[in-house]
């Protein structure tokens, strides 16, 4: 694992150029400014400014990112606190079926 750089948003994993720009666009330039904003607030000011360009896997990635992890190793539970924290929908996924309140 290629260790994270404060001052370069590319060191984190997942993380190439159109979302440096994109994170540079909304006033974020380091890992360090990342950090501190956090995922959720970055994903959604990207999100305001970008639209649908953004999406759930952008939050993924700059959470695990920032753990140094590649973004498809979110758990389920991961995934759906992240997307709470972003206040946007966790998505069911269908044929799944999901348990019935007794």
């Amino acid at each position: 694992m290629t260790p994270i750089n404060p001052n370069d948003l590319r060191s984190l994993p997942d993380v190439g150029d159109a979302t440096v720009r994109w994170l540079r666009a909304v006033g974020i330039e380091t890992v360090a400014e990342l950090r501190r904003i956090g995922p959720a607030e970055a994903y959604g000011r990207v999100a305001f400014r970008f639209g649908s360009a953004a999406n759930r896997n952008l939050l993924y990635a700059l959470a695990m990112g920032l753990q140094g992890r590649k973004y498809n190793s979110a758990s389920d539970a991961e995934k759906r606190r992240l997307c709470e924290e972003a206040g946007i929908e966790y998505p069911t996924r269908r044929g799944r079926r999901r348990p019935r309140a007794e």
